[in-house]
Order: C-alpha cells, then structure tokens, then sequence
C-alpha cells in the first residue's frame, strides 16, 4: 500500500513539475509573440506614417491586437487562467475558428499593408497547438503556399531562385512540423502511461476493498459456521444427554426412597441408572466422533450410509434395505456432510419413535439434483406436530425443547436444498431430501 501511495505521489508531482514547464514555455511563446507583433507594426506603421493620418493605421493596431487575443486564448487556457477545459487535442470546430480568424485577420492586415504577410510565422508556430497529424501537416500547407504566394515565389514560369526558395523554406517548415508531431507523441504518450498508472491505482484499490469484504465475508462466514455448529451441539445435547440425566436424577430419588422399604427393587433401579449411564456416555462418544465425521474421513459415502444402515439393523432389528446410484463418492463435501447428518438424525429418530420393523434408504442423481429418501412403516410423526401443505406434504416443526426435525431443515437449506415430509397413521414417515448439485 506504501509503495502505491509512494508511485501516485510521484506520478502527481511529475504532473505538477511538467505542466509548471509547459506553462514557462507558453508565456515565453505569448511574450515574444506580443514583442513580434508589436514590433512588426510599428515599424510598418513608422515606415508608412501615412496611415496613421487615416483610418488605416488605428485598424492596423486594432486588428494586431485581435489576432493576438486570438493567439493568447488557447494559452490562458492551457495554464488555467481561463476556466475552460477541452482536454488535447481540441475539438475541430474550436481549432478552425481561432486558426481562421487568425489567418482572416493577417489577409485584412496585408489588404492594407503586405508586409503584415510576416504575422504568417506566428500562424506557423499557433497551428502546434491546435491540430495533430495531417491536419497539422494541411494547416501548414495552407500557410506555406499563402507566404510564397505574398513572396512572390508562385509566379508562372518558376525560375530557378524560386524553386530553390520554395524548396528551402518546404524543407524548414515541415522539418518542423515533423518534430513537433513526435514531440506531440511523446507528450500524448506521457499523459496516456500517468492515466494508465491512475486506472492501475484506482483497480488495485477496488481489488484491496473487493479482498477485504471477501475476508470479512469469509470470517463472518465462519462464525455462522460456528453458531450453527453450536446450536446442533445444543440440540443434540439436550435430546440425549439432558433426557438421560432427568431420568437419572428420577431414578436416583426413587432408589433412594426404596432403599430401606424394597432392597431388591433399590437394586434394580441403580441397575436400571447404571443402564441409562453407559447409554448417554456411549452417545456422548457419538457426538465427539461426529464433530470429526470419521466415517466421512476414512469411507466414501456410499460405504459410510452402508454401514450406518448395517448398525441400524443390528441394534435395532430393523430390516433394511437401500438403492444408492450414481458417482457419490465425488460429490462436494459440504454436500457428503449434509447426506450423513440428515440420514443419522433420521435414523436416531427411527429407532426412538418409529417403532418400526422396515426401513428403506433411496439416493439418486436426478436433473441436477441429489435426491435422498428415507421411508420407514413406523407409527408416523404426531399430528400435533404437523401441517397439510397445499403440495400435499406435509410441514413439521420439532416439539418445545426437541431440535432433530428444525436441525435436518436447517442443515439441507443452508446447501440452498429442499426438504419435505411424508406421514401418517399406519404409512410411516418418509424423508426426502433435494440437494442441488
């Protein structure tokens, strides 16, 4: 960031020198021009004294004093003393008129004197600043044909001086004429390679704030990650550990009332706790290995739903079954944790709730889309808890302090998928998931 501070300073500076220079050479240019033209008339007004006795000597001075207004417009402009910016090269229109009411004047001065003819060099040097390329080179034309015809140097037959005069001062003017165009280049390119540095600037400055949001995104990003995480924790923790420990504290009171009045029942209630202890640890084990997912780390998920399913059947003793197709194990990750999470909440509750005896898992490829369905003959989800959807389905929300149904919508929405429940008496309950791809 320094160094692009540092590189527009200069580049600022290096425009501020320049155009203190290019000012210094532009008053040079007014006040020669204003000593030239001044000394111009008055040694014609002093050779012929004549025309002061007339009209002709105060419209001399009158039209010298236009042409040099003329010359010095574009000057004040150029240094700012005028507040009127057309950038360079000018327009055409604004061009033609200064340098023809230049060129007018010097005809209406060499109507009255032809010596005024001579003014033509201060046209030659006011073209510079008005026109690049050809129509430099054609402004130039114009005035070089105009001061050989006041020489006397186009008359028919040519001779030899005159030719020679021609090709002489051809060969000044457009020498000239040819070193300012490259001088012009040079000074084009100059400003084109500063404005090229200042749209440079002006993008790495947008890219440093397009970066920054993007970071700040990304940690805020990170934080929703974290709360969501928190709040799965939160329900997963209170559907397990925080049931387990009620029933806990609920036996214990009861072992401790029947401890002197029924022993053997004491006992069997401290059994029952001892029980219900393993369980939760077992489960707490569970929900540390899950923050990991091994089952993702160390199998595809393809394997990892096999298995999953596999131990399902063995603790439960559901009859399963599953059709998987498709390239699974390529899929996205965020879209393997998505599947995994949603098929293990939906599992816990089969073998909580369902008290059912059949359990199908579906996953397919369809149209862009990952399709999961998960379909159990179970007693279905309580009515107390769901709504008929126009669709058809329905829309369930999870019991107060209950977070299993919220968590699946939760977790399939923020992967921008969609899902919906099926249930009813005697029809089970069926899951369906669609993740877009």
């Amino acid at each position: 960031m320094q160094r692009k501070t540092s590189l527009s300073i200069d580049i600022a500076r290096d425009d501020a020198r320049f155009q203190r220079n290019f000012s210094r050479m532009l008053i040079g240019f007014a006040i020669f021009t204003f000593f030239f033209l001044t000394t111009l008339t008055y040694t014609i007004l002093k050779t012929a004294p004549v025309y002061m006795h007339d009209w002709r000597g105060p419209t001399c001075i009158l039209l010298m004093v236009i042409a040099f207004s003329f010359y010095i417009f574009p000057i004040l402009i150029s240094i700012d003393i005028i507040p009127f910016s057309y950038g360079w090269p000018p327009p055409l229109l604004y061009s033609i008129i200064i340098w023809g009411s230049f060129y007018t004047i010097i005809f209406l001065l060499t109507r009255i004197d032809q010596s005024f003819f001579l003014s033509l060099y201060i046209l030659f040097g006011l073209s510079f600043s008005l026109f690049t390329s050809r129509r430099l080179f054609l402004a130039i034309g114009i005035m070089a044909l105009t001061i050989f015809g006041y020489e006397g140097l186009l008359t028919w037959p040519f001779n030899q001086i005159a030719l020679f005069g021609i090709a002489s001062q051809c060969l000044t003017f457009f020498s000239i004429t040819g070193f300012s165009i490259l001088i012009q280049n040079l000074i084009a390119e100059r400003f084109k390679r500063n404005h090229l540095f200042q749209q440079l600037q002006l993008a790495n400055t947008d890219l440093e704030e397009a970066h920054r949001q993007l970071a700040q995104s990304v940690e805020q990003e990170q934080e929703l990650a974290i709360l969501r995480e928190r709040t799965r924790l939160a329900r997963e923790m209170h559907d397990t550990l925080g049931h387990a420990l009620v029933l806990i504290t609920v036996k214990l009171e009861a072992a401790q009332r029947l401890r002197e009045r029924d022993p053997e029942r004491c006992d069997q209630e401290l059994e029952s706790t001892k029980e219900i202890t393993r369980e939760s640890m077992s489960a707490l084990r569970a929900s540390i290995a899950n923050l990991r997912t091994p089952a993702l780390q160390h199998k595809g998920i393809k394997q990892a739903l096999i298995h999953s399913l596999d131990e399902l059947r063995q603790r439960a003793g559901l009859d399963v079954s599953h059709t998987l197709q498709g390239e699974l194990d390529s899929l996205a990750d965020t879209l393997k944790e998505t599947l995994w999470k949603v098929s293990q909440e939906a599992f816990a509750n089969i073998e909580k709730h369902a008290h059912a005896q059949h359990v199908t898992l579906s996953l397919r490829q369809e149209e862009g889309n990952l399709i999961l369905i998960i379909q159990d003959d179970g007693i279905g989800l309580p009515t107390a808890y769901c709504q008929h959807q126009e669709d058809g389905s329905l829309a369930c929300h999870s019991p107060e302090g209950h977070y299993g149904l919220r968590g699946m919508l939760e977790r399939v929405e923020s992967v921008g998928g969609r899902l919906s429940l099926r249930s009813g008496e005697k029809q089970g309950t069926t899951i369906e998931v669609t993740l877009p791809l």
